[in-house]
């Protein structure tokens, strides 16, 4: 947490950036979930996998070798696996290895089974009707659970596809107000008609109003009301919305005397209100008066654990209980994408594979798209100086040095992709895990590179 102008602000529940191996497990995703290996602390320590009974982690299917690998912990916290000679090998983040270090978010393939390292490792559960998630999620709502009964105002902040939604009827789920809620998107409201909108008029107010209106504000009475995209409201009506807020009453146009209003106000957006204030497109004081509590919803690439139970929960719903089953090179895919359009996005690709290939009895990686089922193809082991031969007399053809990345390039490759991570480092040839490394420690903000990307818009 954090203190933005005397208000509490919840920032996303897991970083790559700023979280390291001290304070993560390694889950098993796939084919089913097993207890996680707590990789924190204890010391200096070797965990062997395997099928072997006297595995320290065990994995079950002839895909997995008796000793497959080994988790090799060192004293300052630092995590590596290792292959001991496997028959199926070992894959982090979809290369073949020999020998690798991990590092939060990192996807690990042994066989058949797929495995993710996680700051947050938690079970999977529906933490409000139609809200899905695990610990990460459960993190960051719990300041809202703590909030729900009170008539503190909200900022939810999160991009697209996150659930700001979901999130805003959980909220008023748990306040236990006996009124509806209702749900505006500020950016769809025609600024001519916005204040009517919200505030509510009376018939012949204006040319058109062939009939009276409540208006959202009145329409939410004992209830909730949540303004999404709120930055979006014309500056001026932005000033009588917080007139309304602190008089807790509405100006309906036409009509003579203010109406009384008892309404929980929820603001939410993709962007800190406080960025819009900066950019003169919202008002400072409106934000001191609607900054209860600022919670940032983590996008689902920082809960890539929570990736497959979500899409296994959304294929059993949306195919109505009857879905395909799914293979190790689907699931590592799933698990390896960044999801930039977050739960939206997965919500719209289990309709699509239901619709395209619903009658098959597996879904494999070739009925990914191509965004998601394209990414490094298998390579020989990065530590093994051995694996690249030549055609004539197999002799190791040593691969040409790579040139290393510093962290100026990556930050001009973040400038040029507008903040986007994922974008940066494949402009430079890198991982993501890799590109978070660099930044790690270091004064890079994000949120500064993304604003030039915004004004352009």
């Amino acid at each position: 947490m954090s203190s933005v102008g005397g208000t509490t602000t919840v920032t996303e529940a897991a970083s790559a950036a700023s979280v390291d191996s001290r304070e993560a497990a390694l889950v098993w995703l796939f084919p089913r979930p097993v207890a996680p290996v707590d990789l924190r602390g204890g010391g200096a320590r070797e965990l062997t996998i395997g099928r072997e009974e006297t595995s320290a982690v065990w994995l079950g299917g002839n895909d997995v070798s008796r000793r497959h690998a080994v988790l090799r912990v060192a004293a300052d916290g630092s995590v590596r696996i290792a292959d001991l000679g496997s028959r199926n090998g070992v894959r982090v983040n979809g290369r073949a290895i020999s020998e690798a270090p991990l590092a939060v978010g990192d996807v690990v393939r042994l066989g058949g089974w797929v495995g993710l390292v996680t700051a947050s490792p938690g079970a999977f559960s529906e933490i409000a009707p139609g809200l899905w998630g695990g610990a990460a999620l459960q993190a960051a709502l719990t300041p809202l659970r703590q909030a729900a009964p009170s008539d503190l105002p909200i900022v939810l902040e999160g991009e697209t596809g996150t659930g700001k939604e979901l999130v805003a009827r959980a909220l008023h789920r748990w306040s236990g107000r006996p009124g509806p809620l209702v749900a505006v998107n500020c950016a769809a409201l025609p600024e001519g008609l916005a204040e009517g909108e919200l505030f509510g008029y009376r018939r012949g107010a204006f040319t058109g109003a062939d009939r009276a209106s409540a208006g959202f504000f009145r329409g939410a009475h004992g209830g909730t009301l949540l303004l999404d995209e709120v930055s979006d409201l014309p500056l001026a009506l932005q000033a009588k919305l917080l007139r309304v807020l602190e008089e807790r009453e509405v100006q309906p146009l036409g009509e003579i005397r203010p109406v009384p209003i008892d309404v929980r106000v929820v603001v939410a957006g993709q962007q800190p209100l406080i960025e819009a204030v900066r950019t003169g497109r919202f008002r400072a004081d409106l934000l001191a008066r609607l900054d209860g509590l600022a919670v940032r919803l983590p996008p689902l690439r920082r809960r890539r654990e929570d990736v497959l139970p979500l899409f296994a929960h959304l294929l059993a719903e949306l195919g109505q209980g009857r879905a395909p089953a799914i293979e190790s090179d689907f699931a590592e895919r799933l698990c390896m994408h960044d999801w930039p359009f977050n739960v939206r996005e997965l919500v719209l690709l289990a309709k699509r594979l239901l619709t395209l290939h619903g009658g098959e009895v597996t879904l494999r990686a070739q009925h990914l798209p191509e965004r998601i089922a394209g990414g490094p193809a298998d390579s020989p082991p990065a530590h093994d100086p051995l694996a690249a031969r030549g055609a004539a007399g197999g002799r190791p053809v040593p691969a040409p040095p790579a040139e290393p990345v510093e962290l100026p390039a990556l930050v001009v490759a973040l400038r040029a992709s507008g903040g986007n991570v994922a974008r940066a480092a494949a402009m430079l040839g890198i991982s993501r895990q890799r590109a978070y490394r660099l930044m790690e420690g270091q004064a890079v903000d994000l949120e500064a590179l993304r604003r030039p990307e915004e004004k352009r818009e």
